[in-house]
């Protein structure tokens, strides 16, 4: 079964866009489940370098690393 990744990009304090992973629900993120305009929250994982890939990242969260 495929897991999906739910990425949101939001503006940082120096008005810069930096990259967040949701872990999505059920890793307590259920803020953003329903909303249009998705903000990360203490459970995402981020900012995230620029130099992974959506599936390094996938893999860092399903090994728990995040």
């Amino acid at each position: 079964m495929s897991q999906e990744l739910e990425m949101i990009l939001a503006k940082n304090g120096a008005g810069k866009f930096d990259l967040w992973a949701c872990r999505g629900e059920g890793k307590g993120c259920p803020r953003n489940k329903f909303r249009k305009r998705k903000k990360p929250c203490e459970d995402c994982v981020g900012p995230l370098p620029e130099h992974l890939t959506i599936g390094e990242v996938h893999q860092m969260l399903k090994r728990g690393d995040a």
